[in-house]
Protein backbone atom coordinates (compact mmCIF):
# COMPACT_ATOMS: atom_id res chain seq x y z
CA UNK A 1 0.00 0.00 0.00
CA UNK A 2 1.12 2.90 -0.87
CA UNK A 3 1.06 6.46 0.86
CA UNK A 4 0.89 9.85 -0.88
CA UNK A 5 1.41 12.73 0.66
CA UNK A 6 -0.15 15.97 -0.44
CA UNK A 7 1.08 19.86 1.03
CA UNK A 8 -1.79 22.12 1.10
CA UNK A 9 -1.38 25.73 2.28
CA UNK A 10 -3.30 27.35 5.50
CA UNK A 11 -4.95 30.19 6.76
CA UNK A 12 -2.87 30.22 9.86
CA UNK A 13 0.78 31.71 9.60
CA UNK A 14 3.46 29.67 11.29
CA UNK A 15 4.01 30.41 15.09
CA UNK A 16 6.66 33.01 15.82
CA UNK A 17 8.25 32.84 19.40
CA UNK A 18 8.84 35.10 22.18
CA UNK A 19 11.43 35.47 24.61
CA UNK A 20 9.85 35.80 28.69
CA UNK A 21 10.77 39.40 28.40
CA UNK A 22 8.90 40.40 25.79
CA UNK A 23 5.45 37.91 26.96
CA UNK A 24 5.87 39.87 29.97
CA UNK A 25 5.88 43.60 28.38
CA UNK A 26 3.00 42.56 26.40
CA UNK A 27 0.80 40.92 29.12
CA UNK A 28 1.61 44.13 31.33
CA UNK A 29 -0.20 46.42 27.94
CA UNK A 30 -2.95 44.02 27.97
CA UNK A 31 -3.41 44.14 32.08
CA UNK A 32 -3.48 47.72 31.55
CA UNK A 33 -6.07 47.37 28.87
CA UNK A 34 -8.04 45.50 31.24
CA UNK A 35 -7.47 47.41 33.69
CA UNK A 36 -8.97 50.86 31.74
CA UNK A 37 -12.01 49.06 29.76
CA UNK A 38 -13.07 45.71 30.81
CA UNK A 39 -12.85 46.18 34.51
CA UNK A 40 -14.64 49.81 34.69
CA UNK A 41 -17.22 48.86 32.07
CA UNK A 42 -18.25 45.10 32.77
CA UNK A 43 -17.67 45.03 36.46
CA UNK A 44 -20.73 45.17 38.83
CA UNK A 45 -20.88 44.84 42.16
CA UNK A 46 -22.86 41.12 43.25
CA UNK A 47 -26.14 41.74 43.33
CA UNK A 48 -28.57 41.68 46.37
CA UNK A 49 -29.57 38.13 46.41
CA UNK A 50 -27.54 36.44 43.83
CA UNK A 51 -29.06 34.00 42.18
CA UNK A 52 -27.18 33.31 38.66
CA UNK A 53 -23.35 33.71 37.53
CA UNK A 54 -21.68 36.91 37.41
CA UNK A 55 -18.13 38.53 36.62
CA UNK A 56 -15.81 38.98 39.06
CA UNK A 57 -12.31 39.62 37.85
CA UNK A 58 -10.67 39.54 34.16
CA UNK A 59 -6.88 39.08 33.31
CA UNK A 60 -4.69 37.46 30.55
CA UNK A 61 -1.89 35.57 29.77
CA UNK A 62 -0.23 33.46 27.59
CA UNK A 63 -0.50 30.13 26.54
CA UNK A 64 2.00 28.95 23.62
CA UNK A 65 1.51 31.76 20.66
CA UNK A 66 -1.72 33.12 22.13
CA UNK A 67 -2.22 36.00 24.40
CA UNK A 68 -5.65 34.62 25.90
CA UNK A 69 -8.12 37.42 27.91
CA UNK A 70 -9.84 35.57 30.58
CA UNK A 71 -13.23 36.41 32.55
CA UNK A 72 -13.35 35.17 36.01
CA UNK A 73 -16.95 34.43 37.45
CA UNK A 74 -18.46 33.38 40.54
CA UNK A 75 -21.22 30.67 41.15
CA UNK A 76 -23.57 31.61 44.38
CA UNK A 77 -26.57 29.74 43.58
CA UNK A 78 -27.22 26.53 46.23
CA UNK A 79 -26.87 24.07 43.48
CA UNK A 80 -23.59 25.27 42.26
CA UNK A 81 -20.93 22.80 41.54
CA UNK A 82 -17.86 25.27 42.57
CA UNK A 83 -17.54 28.60 43.73
CA UNK A 84 -16.65 30.19 40.16
CA UNK A 85 -15.06 29.32 37.30
CA UNK A 86 -12.86 30.86 34.11
CA UNK A 87 -13.95 31.25 30.67
CA UNK A 88 -11.70 32.91 28.04
CA UNK A 89 -13.76 34.90 25.72
CA UNK A 90 -10.86 36.27 23.70
CA UNK A 91 -7.34 35.34 22.01
CA UNK A 92 -4.38 37.83 19.99
CA UNK A 93 -2.14 35.18 18.07
CA UNK A 94 1.38 36.39 17.61
CA UNK A 95 2.20 35.24 14.10
CA UNK A 96 4.70 38.23 13.34
CA UNK A 97 6.80 41.02 14.81
CA UNK A 98 3.67 43.25 16.31
CA UNK A 99 1.28 41.34 14.59
CA UNK A 100 -1.86 39.59 15.86
CA UNK A 101 -5.04 37.93 15.01
CA UNK A 102 -7.41 38.29 16.73
CA UNK A 103 -9.83 35.75 17.92
CA UNK A 104 -13.45 35.46 19.48
CA UNK A 105 -14.92 32.28 21.04
CA UNK A 106 -18.22 31.35 20.23
CA UNK A 107 -20.80 29.86 22.00
CA UNK A 108 -20.03 25.69 21.44
CA UNK A 109 -16.12 26.65 22.07
CA UNK A 110 -14.64 27.20 18.81
CA UNK A 111 -12.56 29.86 18.07
CA UNK A 112 -13.23 32.47 15.16
CA UNK A 113 -10.91 34.94 13.26
CA UNK A 114 -12.36 38.37 13.30
CA UNK A 115 -9.54 40.52 12.31
CA UNK A 116 -5.81 39.79 10.56
CA UNK A 117 -2.22 41.62 11.10
CA UNK A 118 -3.24 44.05 13.65
CA UNK A 119 -1.26 45.97 15.86
CA UNK A 120 -1.90 45.55 19.43
CA UNK A 121 -3.38 48.60 19.71
CA UNK A 122 -5.29 48.20 16.58
CA UNK A 123 -6.47 45.08 18.33
CA UNK A 124 -7.25 46.65 21.89
CA UNK A 125 -9.27 49.71 19.61
CA UNK A 126 -11.25 46.61 17.87
CA UNK A 127 -12.18 44.91 20.79
CA UNK A 128 -13.49 48.40 22.53
CA UNK A 129 -15.80 48.62 19.52
CA UNK A 130 -17.08 44.94 18.56
CA UNK A 131 -19.65 43.41 20.27
CA UNK A 132 -18.44 39.89 20.36
CA UNK A 133 -16.18 40.80 22.80
CA UNK A 134 -18.51 42.90 25.48
CA UNK A 135 -20.58 41.32 28.18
Amino acid sequence: MSRNYVWGSSDTPPKCTLDRWAKQALVARAEAFIAEFYRPTFLKPPPAEPRFNYIVDFSARWHGAYLLFTAKYACPGPNALSPGFETNFARLGYFARDRFNLWARRHNDQWMVLARDLTLDAAFVEMRANPWFHF
